[in-house]
């Protein structure tokens, strides 16, 4: 899911779109009961740049301007190399990788003008380590930061910022398969210093952060909520 935000006073939060492939019913529901405020929910597919266009285009409407586009998309498909399919890996870096640059391309259109911005990328540790059977992943969560990187460089100069944050092993629906198997669970439970999987909200407070003005000199870099697996 990408999520649009347009930043207001950080004190009162912000008003929200979302662009989702499924159904944002259940998290329209849950901003409203933590929130009192509705979203924009926008359907479409991050594998098509006509659909991402389009809800920028409709985020703009609705709001007047985007501030804060946070691209939180990523798909993992567990495979060694050579049983990886090219449908598979295909798909991985499509949404994973090229979803995103095109994500980063439309919202960058409307920001320029307007020179301000902050435009977060949600990558992960595996941005910077290898895994065995993750390699198409850790392959676009690689170049996710490189692309940060550069995209900071060349929009700095239009005032806006591009960071990337990493989680590390996180509690999503990403992975509700992969934690069945209790040998799998245990070991992204024990790959970081505090021997606990990251929760959703741990990302919360850093994504807040990066968003304000508080941050306002952090750009071209990787903050990583991994409760320590990149130094173990």
């Amino acid at each position: 899911m990408v999520v649009w935000a347009l930043r207001t006073h950080w004190h009162v939060g912000a008003d929200v779109a979302g662009f989702s492939r499924t159904s944002l019913d259940q998290t329209a529901k849950v901003v409203k009961q933590k929130t009192g405020k509705d979203i924009v929910k926008l359907q479409g597919d991050m594998l098509n740049p006509g659909h991402l266009k389009d809800a920028v285009d409709k985020t703009i409407k609705a709001f007047g301007k985007l501030d804060v586009p946070v691209n939180n998309t990523g798909i993992l498909h567990m495979a060694a190399i050579s049983d990886m399919t090219e449908a598979d890996s295909d798909r991985i870096i499509g949404i994973n990788l090229k979803g995103v640059y095109f994500a980063c391309k439309y919202a960058a259109i409307h920001m320029i003008p307007r020179k301000n911005g902050v435009i977060i990328n949600i990558g992960s540790e595996l941005s910077f380590t290898g895994a065995a059977n993750f390699s198409a992943y850790a392959a676009t969560k690689g170049g996710l930061f490189t692309l940060s990187q550069s995209l900071a460089i060349e929009l700095g100069p239009h005032n806006i910022r591009v960071v990337t944050l990493s989680p590390g092993p996180t509690r999503t629906s990403m992975h509700d398969e992969n934690l069945k198997n209790p040998d799998f669970k245990r070991t992204l439970e024990t790959k970081d210093v505090l021997g606990r999987m990251c929760e959703q909200e741990d990302l919360t407070p850093a994504l807040v952060l990066l968003a304000s003005d508080a941050a306002r000199m952090v750009t071209g870099t990787n903050w990583s909520v991994d409760g320590g697996c990149l130094v173990k």
